[in-house]
Order: structure tokens, then C-alpha cells, then sequence
């Protein structure tokens, strides 16, 4: 009786041993184990970038660090050279256009897609994206534009948008074609260009940007354009 109970001790300490020692050596934390984690740098883990506050300010810095806009939040056409935008359906105010759709890359954007009622306030076009005519037409929420890959500009591209205050363009900027680019662009306090822009098709365009002032090379078109029609000037 005695060796029966010594043995049914022995028995429970060591049971207590093996459970001190962690005798269950399974890897908890081994994503090939059924019930182990996934760590958040797998494909498909990343959290969605959160929406710009609609009070929040609008800045360069924001715009640019903002996550492009997934390619559900637009319609498109599928084209032979590339992707051209037809409409923008999101929620976010702030909008970077993806480079790419569908692995091909965006190269052109039909005229209006950020027109009229619009709630966009701040909007990065990629720098495949190289002629822009009448996107933002009579919109009266945008801000800030960015589209350093344009070369050129046609219509009422920014015409009547009574709240832009900013569009920065590239280096390879060569011409701002048709009538009232940006008209009546109130808020409108400055452009930057450089000596590759050589066409301001009409005298008109800045007509009502009356807060405008031309940033350019000394010496430059822009420079001849702004004296010419009375804007104010500043040689960079």
C-alpha cells in the first residue's frame, strides 16, 4: 500500500515539473500552426489610411503623404496605352490617383471628373498623366492640385474655382492652351514656373485672380506674359 502511494507521488511531481517547464513546445506564434498570428506586414494586413478630416487644413505635405486612393473609388476606361480615368465615386476629400491600375498606368483623366459639385479638396495627379483639359471646372471645394507630370493644360481646367489656392506644376510645364485656364480663381495667390513653359494661349487666363502673383526665372516667357498683362512678378 505504501509503494502504491509513493508511486502516485512520484507521479504528480513530476506532471508538476513538465507543466513548470512548459512541456506544450508547440511555436505559439508560428503562422503555419493552426490558431498561430499573422504578422501585420503580410499582404493584404495593412490598416486602410484613415480620411483627411474634412475641417482639417489642406497642405503640401498632407497631400503628398496621403495613400493613392484605391481603383474602386473610380471608373475608368482600359485603353491600349493605358488607364483613362472617367469619374471619381469616393468619400475621401483628399485624392492621390494611383500611378497604376490594373498594372497598366494612368495616363489620362476625361474632362470634369472633379468638376462642378465635386467635394474634393485636395487632389495629386501621377506624373503619367500628361494633358489635363476642364477636370476641375466650377469646382468650389478644391484647394490644392498637384500635376508635376503635365505639359500641358486646355480649356477651363481651373476655371471658376472660386477656392484654389495652390497648383503646383513640374519642370516639363510648356503650355496653358484655350481660354480662362483659371478664371475667376479668386483665391488664387501664386504660380510657379520655369523656362520651359513658352505658350499662354490666351490673355484671359488669369482674368478675376486678382491675388495672383507669377513665379518664374528672370528673363523667362512667364516674366514677359505677367508684365504684359499686369500680374505681378517675382524673378526665382
Amino acid at each position: 500500500m505504501k509503494k502504491t502511494i509513493s508511486v502516485l507521488i512520484l507521479t504528480f511531481c513530476l506532471l508538476l515539473a513538465l507543466t513548470a517547464c512548459g512541456g506544450d513546445t508547440k511555436p505559439s506564434g508560428d503562422p503555419a500552426q493552426p490558431g498561430g498570428s499573422v504578422s501585420s506586414d503580410e499582404p493584404g494586413t495593412d490598416t486602410p489610411s484613415e480620411k483627411v478630416d474634412p475641417n482639417a487644413p489642406i497642405t503640401e505635405k498632407l497631400l503628398r503623404s496621403h495613400a493613392a486612393a484605391p481603383a474602386e473609388d473610380f471608373t475608368y476606361d482600359v485603353e491600349e496605352n493605358g488607364i483613362k480615368i472617367k469619374s471619381y465615386a469616393g468619400s475621401d476629400t483628399v485624392v492621390v490617383i494611383p500611378a497604376e491600375i490594373e498594372g497598366k498606368p494612368v495616363t489620362a483623366l476625361y474632362n470634369y471628373v472633379f468638376a462642378n459639385d465635386s467635394p474634393v479638396r485636395a487632389v495629386l495627379i501621377p506624373e503619367s498623366v500628361k494633358e489635363i483639359e476642364e477636370v476641375f471646372t466650377n469646382n468650389e471645394t478644391v484647394e490644392l492640385v498637384i500635376c508635376e507630370g503635365v505639359t500641358r493644360t486646355l480649356g477651363l481646367t481651373f476655371g471658376n474655382c472660386s477656392n484654389l489656392q495652390q497648383v503646383i506644376f513640374g519642370k516639363d510645364l510648356q503650355e496653358l492652351g484655350g481660354i480662362g485656364t483659371f478664371g475667376n480663381c479668386t483665391k488664387l495667390k501664386e504660380l510657379h514656373f520655369t523656362q520651359t513653359l513658352t505658350n499662354i494661349d490666351d490673355e484671359l487666363v488669369f482674368e478675376g485672380c486678382d491675388n495672383l502673383t507669377i513665379y518664374a526665372p528672370a528673363g523667362s516667357y512667364a516674366e514677359s506674359f505677367a508684365n504684359e498683362n499686369n500680374i505681378p512678378f517675382q524673378a526665382e
